[in-house]
C-alpha cells in the first residue's frame, strides 16, 4: 500500500477482508440515512409550519427551536422536542467524517483490524490531514444509538404532522 493509502489495480484483498469492508459501508450508509431522515424533517416541519426553507443545519435547528419556544403551534411539544433536535449536533462530526472521509483498512500492531478514515480541514495553520480510526465493532454501536436516536426523532415528528394535520397542507 502507498503512502496514500491506494493499493496497487491488481490487489486483491482476502475475503473476510472484503466482508469487513463490505459490512463498513453499508454500516456508513445507515448512519448517513438516518442522518438525513432526521435533517430532512427539521428542513420539512420548517416549510410547513413557517413557509421557510433553511439550508444550514444550525438554521433549522435554531428556527425549530423558536418555533416551539414562541406561543406558536408547536409549543405543545417543547419538553420533548427542543433537546431532542438540540442532539442532532452530537450526530454531525461522525456524520462528517461518514460523507467526506477516505475509507482505508489496517490493522494495529496486534494485527487487529481497523478502519481509518481521513479527510483534510482547514484549520488556523493552513490545510490539515485528519484520521479517525474504528473498529466495526465501533461502527455497529454508532449506527445501533443514531437508530434510536432516528426512530425517537421521527415518531415525535410524526405525532407532530398528525396532531396538526401538517401533511394537509
Amino acid at each position: 500500500m502507498s503512502a496514500n493509502g491506494l493499493m496497487s489495480p491488481d490487489y486483491v484483498p482476502e475475503q473476510w477482508v472484503r466482508d469487513l469492508i463490505d459490512r463498513v459501508a453499508y454500516l456508513r450508509g445507515r448512519y448517513l440515512t438516518s442522518y438525513a431522515q432526521c435533517e430532512f424533517l427539521l428542513a420539512d416541519l420548517s416549510v410547513r409550519v413557517d413557509g421557510r426553507f433553511r439550508y444550514a443545519l444550525d438554521k433549522r435547528v435554531n428556527a425549530a427551536k423558536v418555533m416551539a419556544e414562541s406561543g406558536g403551534v408547536l409549543d405543545a411539544y417543547a419538553d420533548e422536542f427542543v433537546p431532542l433536535i438540540e442532539n442532532i449536533h452530537s450526530w454531525s462530526e461522525r456524520r462528517h467524517w461518514f460523507a467526506h472521509g477516505f475509507l482505508i483498512f489496517t490493522q494495529d500492531k496486534k494485527k487487529n483490524h481497523l478502519f481509518e478514515f481521513r479527510r483534510y480541514e482547514q484549520q488556523q495553520d493552513g490545510l490539515v490531514l485528519l484520521t479517525w480510526q474504528a473498529t466495526i465493532d465501533a461502527l455497529q454501536d454508532a449506527v445501533d444509538a443514531i437508530n434510536v436516536y432516528t426512530k425517537a426523532f421521527v415518531a415525535l415528528h410524526r405525532r407532530i404532522y398528525d396532531d396538526l394535520k401538517l401533511e394537509e397542507l
